[in-house]
Formats: structure tokens, sequence, C-alpha cells
């Protein structure tokens, strides 16, 4: 026996009080003379026994009342007896999880439910479970929940639920994914911990396709005793797609996009469905036109990646998409991508001898004879003639003197949204001239004692994978050879400074520094094959291509996925006005940059496309938006993968009899019946209360009168 009140019981001290107050009142007995003894003969010895008695049982009724009572207020609940006897006496909270993520999309495999999904199967499933509750008043109380965003939908008396059809067209999936860890907090507050207390029965309900990412969220429900150990778990399965297969992935592989050349798109396409599938046309299309076709062979459950080759015809935005033929479920049939090629830019380089050769004049001059969009130019630190708006970057490589007016030139050509490159020199001289110029413009100073890693130690992929030059060193992280840097000038990265790429041991190799509306690029070490072997890696000339394209490189959100929050980095000027967002439908949405840390995150990204970001140019016409950014936006990877839980795995971590597991096809209702053993003792509780009373006003009416004659 359990008590859904327990705190009630501290008064079961109270149960002995009609003892104590019997008790004092003999002690209080007052003593009476009397003038003869013959009013004695008046008294019969059964009568007084009599009274002893009655005096007795009403001290037991009493206690016995106070007990009964006590426990009524308790609300104690009986488990696994008297069923039959007690049944309808309990009260019960049925709480029902509608999974409306993308993988419950598919069709249930009638020609009438094509292209409805999980409006259909919600249907389906929902439906008998809302008759049976309605039919059955012991669910006093239901909540249905939406799984995506966690929110609830119905919060009442089970009379008062609305048709299967209403509910089913709240939960129908989207493109968005599930988020059953949410659902479970919410259901895991206190506030809700103390309402569900009240209640005999606790039951979950989750009609789910349950894909594989939902295990850990499952297991920590099983071992959280402590809540979840009183509840009753019912998993209903919703039946898998036949014929179905997804685009999981399109990505470019080529680093330097160019106008005119080749460009390799890797699409990834895998088999969700159950059935073979036999030369199934891939499509890739490219800024409109379609760039390439072929044809695949996918057993169930198989992924395989092909490659596409295409030529983008203009510089600028590049997007596209690669797609397979309809099926089953239509909406993972396309999956988008996104990159950007500059029209011009224009670099400056700073050495104190254009005349050197050095590795990163010979980056740089790669790049301009294999880009005809870039264009170089060479300078000494004394040549003061350069204009800052003729250069989108500006590299200033290994000076050993600072002149003067070289630091104020380039602080005004970050004001006005310049990208400057300091790379230091190899000796303490070029340290303390590298450290006089960073001091005037506010960036990361450097120490001037080398500290030195032996053979070298390797960059850490770790901050490759979280930077935008990901796909610089992509290649030669796959095959483990990545860098090594063998000597480096320590610096720490302070509160504004973004670290985009560190040396095993988290020092900092790369660090970008926001100044004004533009950026600082610091290396912590000189191109120099005694301090990295960086310049012989084939990512060295692809490194300078990100760099001198950073903006563009921003650009490149490479995976944001339906339901994300990214945050994108603008400038101080872009941050003192609104965006706007503009998605795959040309619907659009005002977005507030946060002027503290010149960032806006990105929300509502509810479908798959290409977005824009455009802010609006009070110096243009009409203010006509200038567009900031463009990215790509698919569904989550894991909606996409179709990887589902077995049955087994399902039950496996929790008690047996707590948790159930029904297939399409069969019934969950008669399980739901018999787990509702829990019964509440109140209406039994309540007539012995009655009774009690009743025996008290009887035997306390017989009491009194006998006394009083006596």
């Amino acid at each position: 026996m359990s008590f859904l009140l327990p705190q009630m019981l501290w008064a079961l001290p109270a149960v002995s009080l009609p003892l104590l107050i019997h008790l004092l009142s003999r002690a209080n007995t007052k003593v009476v003379d009397f003038s003869s003894l013959r009013f004695l003969t008046l008294i019969e010895h059964n009568s007084m026994r009599r009274l002893n008695w009655n005096q007795w049982l009403l001290v037991l009724i009493r206690s016995l009342l106070l007990l009964f009572f006590i426990l009524l207020l308790a609300r104690p609940v009986v488990r696994g007896y008297f069923r039959g006897f007690l049944e309808g006496s309990a009260t019960t909270l049925t709480v029902c999880l509608v999974d409306d993520s993308f993988s419950m999309s598919g069709i249930t495999g009638s020609d009438n439910d094509r292209g409805r999904g999980a409006l259909a199967q919600t249907q389906t499933r929902l439906k008998p479970l809302l008759a049976h509750f309605k039919g059955n008043q012991a669910s006093s109380r239901a909540v249905l929940m939406r799984m995506s965003d966690a929110r609830i939908i119905f919060d009442g008396d089970v009379a008062d639920l609305p048709r299967v059809e209403e509910i089913a067209s709240l939960c129908n999936a989207g493109f968005a994914r599930d988020n059953l860890a949410r659902a479970m907090d919410s259901l895991s507050t206190e506030a809700f911990k103390s309402t569900a207390g009240l209640f005999a029965n606790k039951e979950l309900i989750i009609l789910s396709d349950f894909q594989a990412h939902q295990r850990p969220v499952l297991q920590s429900m099983a071992r959280d005793t402590a809540w979840w150990n009183d509840w009753h778990f019912f998993f209903l399965t919703t039946p898998n797609v036949g014929k179905n297969a997804a685009v999981t992935g399109a990505d470019i592989r080529s680093t330097i996009p160019l106008v005119g050349e080749l460009m390799t798109v890797a699409v990834t396409i895998e088999n969700t469905g159950q059935q073979s599938l036999r030369k199934l046309p891939v499509q890739v299309v490219l800024n409109g036109v379609r760039s390439g076709q072929l044809v695949v062979d996918l057993q169930p459950g198989e992924q395989r990646t092909v490659e596409f080759q295409v030529a983008p015809t203009e510089p600028g935005h590049q997007q596209g998409y690669a797609e397979i033929e309809r099926d089953d479920r239509i909406g993972d049939n396309r999956f988008y991508f996104h990159t950007y090629i500059p029209p011009s830019v224009s670099v400056l380089l700073i050495e104190e001898d254009p005349r050197s050769n050095s590795f990163t004049q010979a980056a740089l001059a790669a790049l301009t004879r294999s880009s005809p969009q870039i264009k170089l130019r060479q300078i000494s630190p004394g040549d003061l003639s350069w204009q800052a708006q003729d250069y989108q970057f500006i590299i200033v490589n290994e000076l050993t003197e600072a002149p003067r007016l070289l630091p104020r030139r380039l602080r005004e050509y970050l004001q006005g949204g310049g990208n400057l490159v300091l790379i230091p020199g190899p000796d303490k001289r070029a340290g303390n001239a590298f450290n006089s110029m960073a001091r005037q413009l506010t960036s990361p100073v450097l120490n001037t004692a080398p500290a030195r890693n032996g053979e070298g130690r390797p960059i850490d992929s770790r901050s490759i994978g979280r930077s935008v030059l990901n796909q610089v060193f992509s290649s030669e992280r796959a095959l483990g050879d990545l860098p090594l840097v063998s000597q480096f000038y320590r610096t720490q990265a302070r509160g504004t400074d973004d670290v985009l790429l560190r040396i095993t041991g988290k020092n900092p190799l790369l660090v970008r520094t926001p100044i004004g509306d533009g950026s600082v690029f610091t290396f912590t070490l000189p191109f120099n094959l005694l301090w990295t072997d960086m310049p012989l890696r084939g990512s060295f000339i692809p490194l300078w291509h990100r760099l001198i394209h950073w903006q563009q490189a921003l650009d490149e959100l490479l995976d944001v996925r339906v339901g994300d929050t990214p945050v994108l980095q603008v400038t101080a000027r872009q941050a003192t006005q609104p965006l706007t967002m503009r998605g795959p439908q040309n619907v659009s949405s005002l977005i507030i940059p946060d002027i503290r840390t010149r960032s806006v995150t990105l929300r509502d990204l509810s479908e798959p496309g290409v977005y824009a970001l455009t802010q609006s140019d009070s110096r243009s016409q009409a203010g006509v938006g200038r567009p900031l950014t463009r990215f790509r936006v698919n569904i989550s990877e894991e909606e996409l993968s179709n990887r589902l839980l077995s049955r087994s795995s399902l039950t496996a971590a929790f008690e047996q009899g707590h948790a159930f597991m029904a297939a399409e096809g069969s019934s969950i209702e008669e399980w739901i019946q018999q787990a509702r053993f829990g019964q509440e003792l109140w209406r039994p509780l309540l007539y012995l209360v009655i009774i009690c009373l009743i025996l008290e006003l009887v035997i306390g009416n017989a009491y009194n009168s006998p006394r009083k004659q006596a």
C-alpha cells in the first residue's frame, strides 16, 4: 500500500486523543460523601459494568473514526488486490506523446493516404485509444503533447478530448526533428510532478517510429526510478515505408571553386525503405539548370556516394540541389548545396623585400595564376601610396621594423571593413616589431620567446572541425597527416578573439580579432620550414584562398539543418540595423542583431532550401536590400537516416510489467486496462468513517442515558 498524500500521516498521533481524554477524565473523578449507605443499593452491579463497557467502546470508535479520517485524507492506494471490488475508484493521469517529426511523414500504404503521411497514421492509431479513454471514466485527466516542440495541445478531463481529426491536424508531420528529450524535461518539472502525484495511475503513451537517436533518452527515463518508476509506458509504432530512398548529403568537394572550371559535387543516397531499388535516377541541378544525371542500384539499408562534375558559368552565389524521383516519402528526395565564387578580390602584400619570394608570396602568386578573380600587388612597408578602398585584403608579412604611419593607415583600413593578416618574423627583432604594430591595432601580442615542440605537433583536428576552414584540411585530416608545428609564439586569446586554428595542446595558431567593421587575422608563427611544414602541404594554398575570401567563407554554413539556430558574425555597422531573412518560399522575417556581440541568431528555419540574409541600404534607391549571405538548410540527419530501434530494445531497459510494445495492427487498449491495477481506498474509508459516526451517535446516547439514571 502507498499513499498519494503521505504528508497527512503526520496526523496519526491524533488517534490517541480519545484514549488520553478518557484517562484524564478518570483521574479527575470527584469523591462525594453520602449520608447513608442505603443509597448504594440503588446502583446495581450490572449497570455499572455496562457503563464501563460502553465507555471503552466509545473510546475505540472515536479512535477508529480519527484513524479512518486521516487515512482518507492521505489517499491510500492498494496495488494488485481486490481489483474487481475496487473497480472504478482509481484516478488516472494519461500522457500521450505524438511524434510529428519528418520521419513520420511516410505513407501508410493506401493510395487514399498518399501525401497525408503522419496525418493518416496518427488518426489510425489514436482513434481506438480516444474511444477507450472516453469510455473509461477512471482516466480522470489526459494530456496530449506534440513531440517536436513539446507543445501541449490538450490538457483536461477525458470527457472533453477533441476529435481525432483535430488532434491529427495539430500533429501533422513537417520537416522538424523529434525532440523526445525536451518533452521528457517538460514532464519532469516540479510543477508537473506535484500535479501527477495526486493520481493513483500514471501512464505515458508514445506514438512514434522510434529512431535510434532516442535510445539515450529512453535509457535515462528507465534509470530515473525516483520519478518514472510509478509510471507505465506504452510504445505504439507506425508502419515502415516500403519503397523509399533519401538524399542524405550533397557537398562541394572542390576547395577552390572557380568560374569555368569543373566543381565536384558529392551526392549521398541511402535506401531507407524495405524494398530494393534498381536504376534509381539521380540528378544535380545548379542555378536552375540540370547539370548531370545517373542511375544507381540500392539494397535496403545500403548507402552510396556518387560524384558529379559541374562548371559554374559566372561568379556569385552558386546554389543547387541533388534530387531523386518520387517515392513513398517525397520530402527527403532533395538535398540543397551552396557555395560562392567572388567576382574580384584585390590583395595587397606588404613585405620588406618584394623580391624575397617567400612562401606566402609564392602561394598568393599561384592563386593569381589559377584564379583571374584575385588581383595581387606587392609593396614595401614604406610605400604608403595605396588607398584603403582599393583592397579587400592586406597581408603584412614578417616585418623587422614597423613604419610610424603604417599602423595608423591599417587601423583606418580596418574601421572601414577591411581584412588584415599579420605574420610575425622568425627572430626577436621581428617579434618586437610585430608586437609594436599589434598594440597600436589592439590585436593580440606575442611572447617573443619561441616555444618549441621538438619534432613537431600537428594542428588540433577538433579546432578545424568547428572552423570555416574545415574544407581546407579535409583531405589531409582523412589521411591523419595534418601539418606539423615545431616552433611558435605563445599568445593569450581575449574575450573578443576567435581562435580559428589551434596546435595540439590548445595553443592558438590563427586568431581572428574584430576591429571596427573589419578583422585582423594573427598567425603565431612565420611560414618558415624551421617552424612548420605547412608550406609544403597541399592545404597551404587553399588556406590562403579561404582567408582571402573570408567573408564568403563565413557565408558557407556547411551543415545547417531544419530546427537549428546558427549564429552569424556581422560587422559593427551591420549590427546597428535590422536584417531581413528570406526563405525558400519568399517568406521574409525581420531579425534584430545583437550589437554587443555583433552577431545574429537565425531562427524559424522550418523548411529546407536556400535562405538569403539581406540588410536595407539607406544609400540605395528605395532602401533596396544588399545581400549579406546565403546559406542552405536541409532536413536533420537523424530524420533522414531512418534507423529505428528494435522492439526488444524499447522495453529491455524498463522493469517487467512497466513497458508494453504494440506494433502496427495490434491493440494496446487491453494492456492499458490491465496495467491500471493501482486502486484508491478513499471510497471504503469514507464508508467506514460514516459507520463510525453512526455507531458513535448510537452508543453515545445509550451510554449517556444510564449514566443520567445513575
